[in-house]
């Protein structure tokens, strides 16, 4: 309970800092950043798919730090939702929510690297333990 009371006092008034935010200075911001609706979403492909690869590669170390990043891509999510529609709701224009959409993607890319690395090394884990009484299977019935 003490974490997501930290999350809301936290992600508020940094909420506020972009709902107070004129509308040439968002604009100004996504054209420096060079940010798109294809670059706003790639923080969850990346995810996903770093994810696959540290999984694969039984990088297990990552799980050590799952739950501080749930709590970090929790607030990443909870803060760019709110920073989201209070812009669309101040100036009237989804286009000026990019930079907050941007982080509610890097809070689900978070999330999907920890669940697809941990999906990837269980099922790694348990193909070879599949693979490895398949094997004692058949040499016992070659044997016979």
């Amino acid at each position: 309970m003490n974490v997501q009371k930290t999350i809301a006092a936290v992600t508020a008034p940094i909420g506020m800092i972009f709902l107070l935010s004129d509308m040439q200075d968002l604009a100004e911001f996504i054209a420096n950043t060079g940010l798109t609706w294809h670059g706003v979403f790639q923080p969850i492909a990346w995810g996903i798919i770093l994810g696959c690869l540290a999984g694969l590669f039984k990088f297990d170390q990552v799980q050590r730090l799952a739950q501080p990043v749930v709590y970090a891509s929790t607030a990443l999510v909870s803060f760019g939702i709110i920073g989201s529609f209070a812009i669309f709701f101040e100036h009237g224009f989804w286009f000026l929510a990019q930079p907050t959409l941007w982080l509610v993607s890097l809070g689900f890319g978070l999330y999907a690297f920890i669940r697809t690395q941990a999906r990837f090394s269980d099922k790694q884990k348990s193909y070879k333990q599949g693979a490895g009484t398949e094997k004692d299977k058949s040499s016992r019935g070659s044997k016979k």
